[in-house]
């Protein structure tokens, strides 16, 4: 499978919440970015800490990426688009601005930078 179908597919798990799944389209050495401005940002690596990283935000936030485009450079994809959804402790609806980079290897993903629209999801959570 080439790069850009394993990310399109990473994104139908995403969405369908379907986490194992999702997992298994993953190095076990995989790496996850997001800024630290956001409670569940920070750097994680490998499958115990990207649980980590889904455990913080599955709490606060019920969202849904849909994508826009996507721009692929060899084992690199770029997605942009948004993210939608509701933050669950305030109630308030977000529509963020994203790019997301993956880097994709020997038919696994290895590496995850997720860039938003900080400022609007930091008022949905407040």
């Amino acid at each position: 499978m080439k790069a850009l179908e394993i990310v399109k597919q990473a994104y139908v798990y995403l969405n369908e919440k379907d986490i194992p799944n999702y997992f298994a389209l993953m190095s076990p050495d995989v790496e996850f970015y997001q800024t630290e401005e956001v409670p569940w940002g920070g750097r994680y690596r490998g499958f115990d800490e990207s649980k980590v990283f889904f455990s913080k935000f599955s709490p606060l936030i019920d969202s849904e990426v849909d994508v826009s485009y996507y721009i692929s450079s060899g084992n690199q994809i770029v997605a942009i688009g948004k993210t939608n959804g509701i933050a669950r402790q305030t109630g308030k609806k977000f529509s963020c601005n994203l790019a997301h980079i993956w880097t994709v290897k020997e038919e696994k993903i290895v590496r995850l930078e997720v860039y938003i629209d900080t400022d609007v999801l930091k008022a949905a959570l407040i």
